[in-house]
């Protein structure tokens, strides 16, 4: 077993959390059955970040990146299950 100094442990910091999902809905999109931008709203108003929905600020960033791709890059951990359940 091996044992770390006090000092040594509380010097480290944590790192910076980056993840990305991107959601391919391009099938749909260019059968005209799926509304990107409204989905894309739905996901503004339904993320919640620390218990509270509409609280994305800088953390969880939501953007359109190509032709029916959405992009949720987040800031803090975050669950891809979250997305697919959501």
């Amino acid at each position: 077993m091996v044992f770390f100094p006090r000092q040594q442990a509380r010097g480290r910091k944590a790192q910076k959390v980056t993840q990305k999902y991107v959601i391919n809905a391009s099938q749909p999109v260019s059968d005209k059955i799926f509304d990107l931008s409204a989905f894309e709203k739905f996901l503004h108003d339904r993320i919640k970040v620390e218990g509270r929905v509409g609280n994305l600020g800088d953390k969880v960033v939501i953007s359109q990146a190509g032709e029916g791709k959405i992009e949720v890059v987040a800031h803090i951990p975050f669950s891809g299950r979250y997305l697919k359940y959501l």
